[in-house]
């Protein structure tokens, strides 16, 4: 594969936006240690200034209880402020996600998760007022006006997948969206009552949903929306609703006919299950589609992911997850404002804290601790500069971008061959000329590989018989295959211009740093 890259081509700035945010858990796992150990590594190694987690009023935070004796609603936000205490600490700030519904103000017993988290609107409109506007009072008085102002609010987690369209139990809200409404039209109007510049958004839906709705809804009703939040993953499309259909997770299904309903089952099943033919309706880069009609909808509001990953089980834990990362957030630079991946680690307990080291989980890290090809990818794209050239090159699964970078003089350049999976994909090797106008480089540049003979724990894990345990010496071997390496590579010439010749195998990444002469 011969490529051609012309150092003349515009170099603009841009913002990282994939290092904006983090998911995590329930707010519940930020107290624990490994968690933070972990967290820090993250913001040191990764760079991400917020980090965002469900459950921040559930009872196992014990932010609001209701006395037995008297009746009295009793508040504490000790476990909220030793959280954010913490985040402060390192360097990060929350995404605050209001939710979920503390007991005593349940007007359901719906739950969702391990952790029991309630998913009903409040049984009492001005007592939920109430919480939240002793809440955000409180975060002013702790950490000051201006430190707060630099937050996010967001209002729920996936209202979307409600009580219509809350399939298998896959459910956040028990209401409808015009519940979700209402209580968007209560929080946000207490949170801007206490200080009009906090930054408040939604609807934080699933699957690019209800966009246009929610803006169409706050400018009916006189509501302020500072900014856009959604979710997406990939395989949103195998029911049909990413790009062709952003209004609804579920569409509405009125047919009385047996197979009709038999078929939508057994796909359903097939989504929830993971199948691996789902891959087969996954485009590549379908993300960046997706995103790219969020933005329209969006019109002029800041657009915020605060859930994406490949959700593609043990595969997002080894190359697979590496080159997915890194193409869909150089592909989206300029079109998503600021995302947050999902999740840093591991130490995850929706359905009950795992026991395998490798299972296909969400995080970056293992619950040891243990950095995924994933994790890689972020800390490679955490190498380059602000700046790059406007013109990316791309043929068939290979994409190449190119970073100069006056901070070490240097021409960076991120290589990709990614597809999706059960998609054709081969090793390819490239030919990349370099024009003159980039300037003379030296005879040899740097390498840094994320493939499945680099930097991959969990080939190292399969390698090792996949233990479901891990002692200190099998952790110790599995992060040891994990680490980045540095490898010499050659250039040559053809005329004036340079050439780089490397290799590429399926699902690799790699980033290339190439040095000026003085």
């Amino acid at each position: 594969m011969k490529l051609q890259f012309d150092c003349s081509d515009k170099i603009i700035e841009y913002s990282k936006h994939w290092e904006f945010c983090i998911g995590s858990c329930h707010a519940a796992t930020a107290l624990r240690e490994d968690f933070r150990k972990q967290l820090k590594e993250c913001r040191n190694q990764i760079g991400f200034r917020y980090l965002r987690f469900h459950g921040l009023f559930d009872d196992d935070m014990s932010v609001l209880s209701k006395s037995i004796f008297t009746g009295d609603y009793i508040l504490s936000f000790t476990n909220i402020d030793n959280i954010y205490d913490f985040l402060l600490s390192i360097g990060m700030k929350p995404f605050v996600e209001i939710g979920f519904m503390p007991e005593c103000l349940k007007s359901g017993n719906e739950t969702i998760f391990h952790y029991k988290a309630n998913i009903t609107p409040p049984n009492d409109k001005d007592r939920w007022n109430w919480l939240v506007k002793e809440f955000i009072t409180h975060l002013i008085d702790r950490y000051g006006r201006d430190e707060v102002r630099s937050w996010y609010f967001e209002i729920w987690n996936e209202p979307n997948l409600d009580g219509e369209n809350g399939l298998a139990g896959g459910r956040f809200w028990s209401g409808n969206m015009d519940d979700y409404f209402e209580l968007y039209r209560n929080t946000v109007t207490v949170i801007k009552t206490v200080d009009p510049m906090l930054r408040v958004g939604g609807p934080a839906t699933s699957n690019n949903a209800f966009i246009p709705e929610t803006i169409a809804f706050c400018r009916k009703n006189n509501l302020p929306i500072d900014f856009i939040s959604t979710h997406h993953y990939p395989t949103d499309v195998v029911l049909g609703y990413g790009v062709e259909d952003s209004k609804n997770f579920v569409k509405k299904f009125n047919s009385t006919d047996k197979s009709d309903v038999s078929a939508v089952r057994k796909l359903l099943q097939h989504y929830l299950t993971f199948q691996a033919d789902i891959w087969e309706k996954v485009d590549r880069g379908v993300l960046t589609d997706m995103a790219k009609r969020a933005k329209s909808e969006a019109e002029d509001l800041p657009l915020f992911y605060t859930e994406w990953n490949s959700l593609a089980g043990i595969e997002s834990d080894g190359p697979f997850g590496a080159s997915f990362i890194a193409k869909t957030v150089l592909d989206n630079i300029g079109i998503v404002d600021g995302c947050g991946y999902w999740t840093f680690s591991d130490i995850f307990e929706e359905k009950g804290m795992p026991n395998l080291a490798f299972h296909g989980g969400f995080g970056l890290m293992t619950m040891q601790g243990v950095k995924k090809a994933s994790y890689r990818a972020f800390e490679l794209l955490h190498r380059l500069p602000d700046r790059k050239y406007q013109t990316n090159l791309g043929n068939g699964t290979v994409d190449c971008y190119f970073f100069p970078d006056e901070r070490d003089n240097t021409l960076k350049i991120i290589a990709v061959n990614h597809n999706s999976l059960l998609h054709d994909i081969q090793t390819e090797h490239i030919e990349l000329t370099i024009s003159q106008k980039c300037g003379k480089f030296l005879e040899k540049g740097d390498i840094v590989r994320i493939d499945e003979t680099h930097s991959n724990a969990l080939a190292k894990w399969h390698e090792m018989g996949n233990p479901a345990t891990l002692n200190e010496k099998q952790t110790n071997r599995l992060c040891a295959a994990s680490a980045l390496e540095r490898e010499e590579i050659l250039l040559g010439t053809s005329g004036k211009n340079t050439v780089l010749k490397f290799e590429l195998p399926p699902q690799g990444t790699a980033l290339i740093t190439l040095y000026y002469t003085k």
